[in-house]
């Protein structure tokens, strides 16, 4: 973190999610508070751009200035695999990532089922990162006991999930989802039914059975989405205050099946990671195509060098490539109003093992944004879908206040050169470990700057 921040960023291509205005303008910034932000074209025009998707045309500005982003669900290890993450680290990638919020998941060792383990998981370094956690939906995240709720929200958390596990016992799912409503908050719940999903490896198709990986079956998520639908459904009437949210949703079956249940009217939401939806089950084998780039459904290359990558190995798993383009497609029509990182670091040697016995998760809050960017260049996702599933969507989840670019505001603020590339690796990469499919991957959109409240707190 660096002193109060004092800068003109004139003629930026300025997005603001909160105030729905994108276009050319200049924001000036003074001992750390926006001070003015003119738009070149008048604020109606900013609003009929960002109505529009907010895409710059040939002629504007390369260089984009947004709020600083915020995750939804992310792990940062602490405690009890700080080897892989830490606070530290894992704030310094976040800043690096644009990101100025992020939510911890409770999956840590112990488990964030109480105030004391709530505190430990937040407590450090955070290069000025805003950390919410997320607490145990039960105790040891065992599926037995509903947590204590109240004291865990009176210590700060902001939900309550079992990830990594979902609540499988019905009864037990709907006594907490009557916890988190009584106590304000949402239930985030990992969707998949582990009698059809124990032991796999890859999505059930072509590619696990060409590589004779055991399938993990679409319907292992498909029915644990019914199943909290239904349990959701039940309860609503006797707690109107119930608020349900389905994390890392991979098929298009379940999307679906999300799409009906919030056509019922019922407070249910969603969110897709970066990875569901640009890459596909078939980079296992070594194809490295993103998700838009590949022809049919079934189309497989024979496995290649790059076949296996351990840092593909994932939960829920890559799917195939109409299960990625309904992953954006729920973005693009607001099934899925977020896009949540899942950042999952692992040390090197959970990871470079055997393809089957790696640790599942792909460390993603640096790459986040550009793997969003390379959807936009393809015309798949409008930078105004991108940015308000990184700022406004994951707030309204979190119940934080999400930031604009608002006169009189402690800047909170992300600058990236959206023409500009660049390739994660071991130098260019802040976080403590790297187990991500995309090295040597030449990404676009290089943050260039992330200001939170009012100090510089990245600097390429």
């Amino acid at each position: 973190m660096t002193d109060l921040l004092t800068k003109n960023f004139a003629e930026h291509w300025v997005l603001d999610p909160v105030a729905g205005l994108a276009g050319v303008a200049d924001v000036s910034v003074v001992a750390g508070q926006i001070v003015s932000v003119t738009w070149r074209d008048g604020e109606g025009a900013a609003r009929a751009c960002w109505a529009a998707g907010a895409n710059p045309g040939p002629s504007d500005p390369t260089v984009a200035l947004l709020p600083a982003l915020i995750d939804l669900h992310a792990h940062f290890r602490q405690p009890g695999a700080n080897a892989s993450e830490d606070v530290e680290s894992g704030t310094r990638a976040a800043a690096r990532g644009g990101y100025g919020t992020v939510a911890l998941m409770p999956n840590t060792e112990p488990a964030a089922d109480n105030a004391e383990t709530l505190r430990a998981a937040i407590a450090g370094e955070r290069h000025g990162v805003q950390l919410l956690p997320i607490a145990a939906a039960t105790v040891g995240r065992a599926g037995t006991q509903v947590s204590d709720v109240a004291a865990l929200v009176k210590a700060g958390a902001v939900a309550i999930s079992d990830d990594g596990s979902p609540i499988a016992d019905r009864a037990i799912f709907r006594a907490a989802l009557l916890a988190a409503a009584a106590a304000g908050i949402p239930l985030i719940e990992h969707c998949e039914e582990p009698v059809l999903t124990v032991g796999g490896e890859a999505a059930d198709g072509l590619v696990a059975s060409r590589l004779g990986l055991r399938p993990w079956p679409a319907t292992g998520e498909l029915r644990a989405v019914e199943s909290a639908i239904a349990v959701l459904r039940d309860v609503v009437a006797s707690a109107p205050t119930v608020r349900l949210h389905l994390t890392h949703l991979s098929t298009a079956a379940a999307l679906a099946a999300v799409r009906s249940a919030q056509g019922e009217g019922l407070p249910l939401t969603c969110d897709v990671t970066p990875h569901h939806i640009a890459l596909t089950d078939a980079w296992i084998a070594g194809d490295r195509r993103w998700a838009w780039e590949v022809a049919t459904a079934d189309e497989f290359l024979t496995p290649t060098a790059n076949a296996f990558d351990s840092n593909l190995r994932v939960c829920p798993p890559l799917r195939a490539a109409f299960d990625a383009a309904a992953c954006r497609e729920a973005l693009r029509d607001g099934t899925a109003l977020a896009i949540g990182t899942d950042h999952a670091p692992h040390s090197r040697e959970k990871k470079e093992v055997e393809f089957g016995l790696a640790t599942n998760g792909i460390a993603g809050i640096e790459t986040c944004l550009s793997v969003a960017l390379a959807a936009h260049r393809a015309e798949e996702l409008s930078l105004a879908t991108i940015v308000a599933a990184l700022t406004t969507g994951p707030a309204r989840l979190l119940g934080v206040a999400a930031t604009g670019v608002t006169p009189g505001a402690l800047a909170s603020l992300v600058q990236i050169n959206l023409a500009a590339t660049w390739r994660p690796s071991r130098a260019t990469l802040l976080g403590r470990s790297i187990n991500t499919p995309l090295l040597e991957r030449e990404l676009p959109g290089v943050v260039q700057m992330t200001v939170l409240k009012g100090n510089s707190a990245y600097q390429k």
